[in-house]
C-alpha cells in the first residue's frame, strides 16, 4: 500500500482512559469556544455528533493502516472498528474529553480527540492527551491538522491544562515532523518486548 503522508499522530484510543471525552464542552468563565466561526479554508471545527461517527471511523481506519504500514505490530484486529465505534460514542458526553470534526461544505474532513488525563502524584499535575489528529486523504498538507490541534489545544487551555502530551510512531516521519512543527519535544520513551522473542 502507498503510504499517504498524514498530518496524525499514532491513535491512542488504547491509552489510559482514567477521565475520558465530550460533546458538552465546558470551560471557564471568558475562555474561547470550542466551536467558533469557520476557520482557514472555509473549515469549521466544531464537537462530533453521533451523525459523525461513521465519517470519524472511515477516517480512524484509515490513520491505523498508516501506522500498520510503518509497523505491523499496530495492525487492527477483526473487531476493532466495533469496538471503536462504540467507545468513541459513549465519549461524546463525556466532559472531560473533546471530540471533534472538521467540516467542509458539510463534509467531516478530519477529526481529532483529547482528554485530560490525571496526574494526582506530579507536581505538575494533571495534562492534556492528544489521542488521535487525522486529516482526509486530498486535504493534507492544506493546514487542517493544525486547525483541529490548535482547537483542542484552546480547549485543553480553557480547562486548566498546562501541559498536553501526545505518542507518535517512531517510524513515521511525517508524524513526527508535524508535532514538532507544533512545540512538542520528545519527553517519555516507551519499551517493549514480545514474549516469544525472550529466550
Amino acid at each position: 500500500m502507498a503510504v499517504p503522508k498524514p498530518n496524525a499522530s499514532w491513535n491512542m484510543s488504547e491509552a489510559p482512559q482514567n477521565r475520558g471525552a465530550g460533546k458538552n464542552l465546558p470551560t471557564k468563565s471568558g475562555s474561547p469556544p470550542v466551536n467558533g466561526g469557520r476557520g482557514r479554508g472555509g473549515i469549521l471545527i466544531r464537537p462530533a455528533r453521533p451523525l459523525d461517527l461513521p465519517a470519524v471511523i472511515t477516517l480512524w481506519r484509515e490513520l491505523q493502516d498508516i501506522n500498520a504500514s510503518f509497523d505491523p505490530r499496530l495492525t487492527l484486529n477483526e473487531g476493532a472498528a466495533d469496538w471503536f465505534i462504540g467507545y468513541l460514542g459513549d465519549q461524546l458526553d463525556n466532559p472531560h474529553m473533546a471530540v471533534l470534526v472538521a467540516e467542509h461544505e458539510k463534509i467531516v474532513v478530519g477529526y481529532t480527540f483529547g482528554q485530560i488525563m490525571q496526574r494526582p502524584t506530579l507536581a505538575s499535575g494533571d495534562c492534556g492527551y492528544v489521542a488521535d489528529v487525522c486529516v482526509r486523504d486530498g486535504w493534507r498538507g492544506r493546514g487542517v491538522g493544525r486547525q483541529l490541534y490548535e482547537r483542542l489545544r484552546s480547549w485543553f487551555l480553557a480547562h486548566g491544562v498546562t501541559a498536553i502530551e501526545v505518542q507518535v510512531v517512531r517510524a513515521n516521519p511525517a508524524s513526527q515532523a508535524f508535532w514538532r512543527k507544533m512545540g512538542y519535544i520528545e519527553f517519555l520513551r516507551t519499551l517493549r518486548v514480545d514474549m516469544e522473542s525472550i529466550p
